[in-house]
C-alpha cells in the first residue's frame, strides 16, 4: 500500500510512475486493525470530558457496589487512581482511613474514653448501654433515653401494669436539697404554691417523713398564672432531741422545668452561688492559704500563681464545671442551703400489681430488725394500694447481684404477711423513714466501696467450689440503703379504674443502678420507656404536663412543629385542605385565642392557666350533673377545665381535635339514630371554599416560570465563556435558596391559615358548630375498652352547654345521662358524640 504522503494523481496502468502491488501482508494489516481497536477500546474506558460517567460507573454491573463511590479500594487496583482524582475534583475525598479493629475499640480504655466522647452532648443514665441495645433512643431535657422496645411490647407493658410488673428507670429526674429553718421554708414556698391546689410543702402529714408529698409550684406570687411543673417532696425523719435544728428536704423535679424552679428557689429564698469566693490576701513574705478552689483550678490550668496577684487586695476565684458536681447556695446569713444532687441517686419505678412481689424476690435484708421486718411483711401484701398512699419504707439490703437468679424468673408470692394490714396501717417504726442517703458522707462512701463486676465475677471464679453456691467474700460485702416509695394510683372509681397505676418508686445510690435493675428484670420485671410514661397517664385518664406549664408548652410547640414539617413534606394533592375543612389550627391548640372568643368582656387573651381549685372543680361537676347554671364566680375568663372525653360511637379521634357544642338538630339527629342503631356520623361539615386556590396555583406556575428564567440565563453565560476559555467551564451555582425559602414560606401561609399567636379570624365560630375546647391527649384506652381522650375546654362553653341541652323524647332532661359533645379531628368533616366528666384530681393525678 502506498503510505498516505504520497499523493500522485495517476498510476502505472495509466502512464504513472507509480505500481500499485498485487497482494496484501497480512500480518502488517492485521498489526494495524489491532491497533485501532486497542485504542477504541481505551476511548471507551478513559473518561472524556463529553461523557457523564464516572470510573466506578464503567463497570460491568456485576461489579458495581455503591459503596465504590466513597472506598476507592473496593475498585480494581488500576482504576483506584483516576478515581480518587475524579472525586477530589468533586469536592468529596474518598475515605482513606481504615477504621480500627473491634479488638482495639473494646479495649476498656478505648472504651471508655469513646464514652464520655458520645456524652459531651447528651448525658447518659447508669442504666444507658442496656437500654442502647435494646431501646429507641432519643435526646430529651439534655438526656440520652429510651423511649420505646425494639420489639413490639406495647400491649405487653399495658398487661404488665395492671397484673404483671412494669419497670421503668427515671433517674432523670433532678434532685435538689433545701436545708433550714422550717418557718423560713414555709414563708418561702408560700409565696410558690396555693393551699388551694392541695397541701402545702410544710403540712404536718408530710413533715414526719413518712410520706411523700406532691405539690404544683408557680411563678412567684402569680398564682393561678405562671404555673412550672407539679414536683414530688420528701422530708428527711428528725428525731425528738432535733427539733431545734435545721429541717432537709428533698424536692424532686422533671429536668423540662428544672432550671426554671431553681431560678425562683433562688429569688424567693435570695441564695448566692457558693462556687465564687471572696478570699482576702495575706501580707507579703506570708505563704498564702489556698481554697479548694484554688487548689482544683491550678490543677487544671497547671500553672503557678503570678507574683503580680499578691499584690491586688481581693481576688476572685471561680470553680470550673468540671468540678462542680454540686453546685451549691446559700443566704447571706447562712440559714437556707440549696444543694443540688443531680445524678446521685438511681430512682426506678415498678407499676403494677406484682411490683411488691418483685421488690421482695430482688431485696434481702441486711440485718432482721424493726424496720427491716416492716418492710419485708409490707412487701407480702397482694397490692401496693393496701398500704398508705405514698408511704415511705428505708432499708439497707444485700448487694443486688447476690440476689440475682440464674435465669429470668417470675417472682411468686411467699408466705403470708405476719403483721395484719391494719397493722401496717397503724404500727409504723418510729425509724422506718431513716436512711443513709440523706448524708452526704455515707453516699460518698458507698461510691467509693462499692465492689465492681469484673472484680466480682474474679473472686467467685477464685472462691466458688460449687457453681451457684454462696461465696464467704459475698458476706462482707457492703449492703446497699434503698428507700422505697408507695404509690397509690387512681383514687376515684367513677373517674378510672380504682388503683390503676399503682406500684413503688426505688432510690438506690449512684453506682448501684446497673446491678438493681438486671436483678429486677432477672424477676420478671418488664422493662419500659418514655413511651409508656404517657401511656400508663393516658390509662389512667391524666396528663403529665399541663398545657400552661413549662414542658406543656415545650412538648406543644415541638409537636406542632413536627406535625407542620411533615405536612408540608407531602405533595399537595395529599395534603388535607384545612382552609375547606374550616379549621383554624390543625397542629396547636390555640388556647388564648379560644378564650378571647369566649370571654365576656373583648379580652386580649395574653394569658391561660388550667383550674386546679378543687373546691370550684367539684362545684362546676355539681352544676353539670344537676344541668343548672354555673355561677358567676365560676366562669373564669382565663380559665381551661380539663376533662375525659369518652367516643360513643366507633371512630377515632386525635390530637388537636376540636371540642364543639351541638345544635338542637344534632340532639334530634342522634335519637333518630338510636332507633335504627345507625353509627354514622351525627353531621357532616361542608366544605368551605377555597379562596387562595387559584393564587397558590398562579404563584407556583410563576416560581417554576422564574427559575427557568435564571437558569437559561446562566446557560448563555455559560456558552459565552466557552467560546474564548481555553479550559472547561462550569455553569455558575444557581444562588437562588433565598427565592426558594421566600416562596416556600408564601405557600405555607396560602395553605395554612395564619399563625395562632398572631390569629385575629374567630377560633370559637371556624366551622359550623361553636368550638368550646380542644383535645390534646387521645388513644384507645385498654382500661376502658373505648377511645378515650383528654381535653380542656372553657367555662362560658360549658354554660352554653348545660343551657342549651334539649329535652329528650320523654319532655324530662335526664339526670342520669351523662353530658354530650361532639368531636372533630382535624382532618376530617364528620362530628361524632362523646361523653365527658370533669377531673377533679388534676392538682394530684396520684401518680
Amino acid at each position: 500500500m502506498s503510505s498516505s504522503t504520497q499523493k500522485l494523481e495517476y498510476d502505472a496502468a495509466v502512464g504513472g510512475r507509480v505500481a500499485l502491488p498485487s497482494h496484501v501482508t497480512t500480518y502488517h494489516y492485521a498489526a494495524v486493525a489491532l491497533q485501532e481497536i486497542r485504542t477504541l477500546v481505551a476511548d471507551c474506558q478513559e473518561t472524556t470530558q463529553r461523557s457523564s460517567k464516572l470510573i466506578f460507573q464503567t463497570l460491568p454491573k456485576h461489579m458495581r457496589r455503591r459503596a465504590m463511590s466513597h472506598h476507592p479500594k473496593r475498585l480494581p487496583r488500576k482504576y483506584r487512581q483516576a478515581h480518587k482524582s475524579q472525586m477530589s475534583k468533586g469536592g468529596n475525598q474518598p475515605v482513606n482511613s481504615k477504621r480500627p479493629s473491634r479488638r482495639y475499640r473494646r479495649r476498656p480504655k478505648n472504651l471508655l474514653r469513646e464514652y464520655v466522647r458520645r456524652q459531651r452532648r447528651h448525658l447518659w443514665l447508669e442504666t444507658h448501654i442496656w437500654h442502647a441495645k435494646r431501646f429507641h433512643m432519643v435526646d430529651r431535657w439534655g438526656y440520652r433515653l429510651a423511649f420505646a422496645s425494639c420489639d413490639k411490647t406495647y400491649r405487653a407493658c399495658y398487661r404488665a401494669t395492671t397484673e404483671h410488673c412494669l419497670l421503668q428507670d427515671i433517674s432523670f429526674y433532678e434532685c435538689l436539697e433545701i436545708r433550714g429553718p422550717l418557718e423560713q421554708l414555709r414563708q418561702g414556698f408560700a409565696r410558690l404554691t396555693s393551699p388551694q391546689c392541695g397541701l402545702g410543702v410544710t403540712a404536718r402529714t408530710f413533715l414526719s417523713g413518712r410520706r411523700e408529698g406532691s405539690v404544683e409550684l408557680f411563678k412567684e406570687n402569680q398564682y393561678p398564672l405562671g404555673a412550672l411543673q407539679r414536683v414530688s417532696f420528701m422530708w428527711r425523719p428528725r428525731e425528738e432531741q432535733e427539733k431545734g435544728e435545721h429541717h432537709t428536704l428533698w424536692l424532686w423535679l422533671h429536668p423540662s422545668g428544672a432550671q426554671a424552679i431553681l431560678e425562683q428557689l433562688i429569688s424567693v429564698f435570695q441564695l448566692k452561688s457558693k462556687k465564687q469566693q471572696r478570699l482576702p490576701l495575706k501580707e507579703e513574705g506570708k505563704k498564702e492559704l489556698l481554697s479548694k478552689e484554688e487548689v482544683k483550678e491550678e490543677h487544671l490550668s497547671g500553672e503557678k500563681r503570678s507574683s503580680k496577684s499578691s499584690q491586688k487586695e481581693l481576688r476572685f476565684w471561680t470553680q470550673t464545671k468540671s468540678f462542680d458536681f454540686q453546685p451549691t447556695y446559700s443566704n447571706a446569713e447562712e440559714t437556707i442551703h440549696l444543694i443540688s444532687l443531680q445524678r446521685q441517686f438511681n430512682r426506678f419505678r415498678l407499676t403494677g400489681p406484682r411490683a411488691q412481689r418483685v421488690l421482695l424476690a430482688s431485696l434481702r435484708p441486711h440485718h432482721q430488725e424493726e424496720e427491716d421486718n416492716y418492710c419485708q411483711a409490707a412487701l407480702q401484701l397482694s397490692s401496693p394500694a393496701q398500704l398508705l398512699s405514698n408511704l415511705v419504707m428505708a432499708t439497707q439490703v444485700v448487694d443486688p447481684r447476690l440476689q440475682r437468679p440464674k435465669k429470668r424468673t417470675k417472682a411468686e408470692g411467699k408466705e403470708q404477711p405476719k403483721l395484719s394490714p391494719e397493722d401496717l396501717l397503724l404500727n409504723q417504726p418510729a425509724n422506718l423513714p431513716e436512711s443513709p442517703l440523706w448524708s452526704q458522707e455515707a453516699r460518698q462512701r458507698l461510691a467509693g466501696s462499692i465492689m465492681s463486676t469484673h472484680t466480682y465475677n474474679e473472686l467467685r471464679q477464685q472462691h466458688s467450689v460449687v457453681p451457684g453456691a454462696p461465696c464467704a467474700f459475698e458476706q462482707q460485702m457492703q449492703a446497699m440503703p434503698v428507700i422505697l416509695i408507695q404509690r397509690p394510683g387512681s383514687q376515684d372509681p367513677k373517674y378510672k379504674r380504682l388503683a390503676y397505676g399503682c406500684g413503688w418508686d426505688v432510690i438506690a445510690p449512684a453506682g448501684y443502678g446497673m446491678a438493681l435493675w438486671l436483678t429486677l428484670t432477672m424477676w420478671g420485671a418488664r422493662p419500659g420507656g418514655l413511651r409508656e410514661l404517657d401511656s400508663v397517664a393516658r390509662e389512667a385518664g391524666a396528663e403529665l404536663h399541663l398545657p400552661d406549664t413549662i414542658a406543656g408548652i415545650q412538648q406543644a410547640a415541638a409537636s406542632a412543629e413536627e406535625l407542620r414539617a411533615a405536612y408540608f413534606r407531602m405533595p399537595p394533592n395529599k395534603r388535607s385542605n384545612y382552609r375547606k375543612l374550616a379549621v383554624v389550627s390543625p397542629f396547636i391548640a390555640p388556647w388564648k385565642c379560644l378564650l378571647r372568643d369566649w370571654g365576656a368582656t373583648p379580652a386580649t387573651g395574653s394569658s391561660f392557666y388550667v383550674l386546679r381549685h378543687r373546691q370550684q372543680l367539684e362545684e362546676i361537676a355539681e352544676c353539670l350533673r344537676q344541668r343548672r347554671a354555673l355561677p358567676q364566680e365560676l366562669l373564669h375568663q382565663e380559665a381551661l377545665i380539663q376533662i375525659q372525653l369518652r367516643l360513643i360511637s366507633r371512630g377515632c379521634v386525635k390530637s388537636n381535635a376540636l371540642i364543639c357544642l351541638p345544635t338542637q338538630d344534632d340532639h334530634k339527629q342522634r335519637w333518630r339514630q338510636l332507633k335504627r342503631n345507625d353509627q354514622a356520623p351525627v353531621c357532616v361539615e361542608p366544605l368551605q371554599p377555597d379562596l387562595n386556590e387559584q393564587q397558590r396555583k398562579d404563584l407556583r406556575q410563576s416560581h417554576k416560570l422564574k427559575l427557568k428564567r435564571l437558569r437559561a440565563r446562566r446557560v448563555r453565560e455559560k456558552r459565552q465563556l466557552q467560546e474564548k476559555a481555553t479550559k472547561r467551564v462550569y455553569i455558575r451555582p444557581a444562588g437562588t435558596a433565598h427565592l426558594v425559602k421566600a416562596q416556600l414560606e408564601e405557600m405555607s401561609a396560602l395553605w395554612l391559615p395564619s399563625d395562632p399567636r398572631e390569629m385575629r379570624q374567630s377560633v370559637r365560630r371556624q366551622c359550623s358548630r361553636e368550638v368550646f375546647g380542644y383535645v390534646t391527649l387521645a388513644s384507645f384506652t385498654f382500661t376502658e375498652a373505648l377511645v378515650c381522650a383528654v381535653g380542656y375546654v372553657t367555662a362560658a362553653g360549658l354554660q352554653q352547654l348545660v343551657g342549651g341541652e334539649l329535652p329528650n323524647s320523654k319532655g324530662t332532661n335526664s339526670l342520669k345521662e351523662p353530658l354530650m359533645c361532639l368531636l372533630r379531628d382535624p382532618d376530617s368533616r364528620d362530628y361524632r358524640w362523646a361523653s365527658f366528666q370533669i377531673n377533679l384530681n388534676v392538682a394530684s393525678p396520684g401518680l
